[in-house]
């Protein structure tokens, strides 16, 4: 593998990771990057995520560098109904385009189904992202089932949410390999 998930640490919160904040072509497709973000800004999301029952935030770490080259998030996490929202950050440019985001996806709608034991993520992004929209695409065959469903939303331009699923319906007692996180 070329990424592996650990936790977020307060050592990431450093120049590297707020200058992707403030990169323009990183956050091109996020809420975050509307206006310039601080160190103060990194420490509050830092805070709000690691102590929340509602989000789960990764590290996507290089496999042979151990390098911070992004982020994942699960979240909002609604138990009741057994869903969250999935976000990916991969901040790091010289790994854009090399399929990480690919495996990042794969390893965080994994955990969402077998360790937190969800039935439904949903991919929150605008919808000219392409890159975001095909590589949960491309995760989706190697995930032979997934529960209820595994659904793109994509938000348009005006900000309206659009509806790209479900991509895959299955049921619950679905084999999937088993991956270490």
């Amino acid at each position: 593998p070329h990424v592996y998930l650990r936790a977020l640490e307060r050592e990431d919160l450093n120049e590297r990771y707020l200058g992707w904040l403030n990169d323009m072509q990183v956050t091109r497709y996020m809420e975050t990057g509307t206006f310039p973000s601080s160190r103060q800004d990194l420490e509050d999301f830092y805070q709000s995520t690691t102590n929340s029952k509602h989000q789960v935030i990764f590290a996507v770490a290089d496999s042979r560098t151990d390098l911070h080259i992004g982020n994942v998030k699960l979240g909002p996490i609604h138990w009741v109904h057994r869903r969250a929202t999935f976000g990916i950050l991969i901040g790091d440019k010289k790994y854009w385009g090399k399929g990480v985001g690919q495996e990042a996806t794969r390893l965080t709608v994994e955990y969402a189904f077998d360790r937190l034991n969800l039935h439904r993520v949903d991919l929150g992004v605008f919808a000219e992202h392409e890159s975001a929209l095909s590589s949960m695409r491309a995760v989706t065959p190697s995930l032979s089932c997934c529960r209820e469903s595994l659904k793109l939303s994509s938000l348009l331009p005006d900000k309206q949410m659009q509806e790209h699923g479900p991509v895959i319906d299955g049921d619950y007692n679905c084999q999937r390999p088993h991956h270490e996180w």
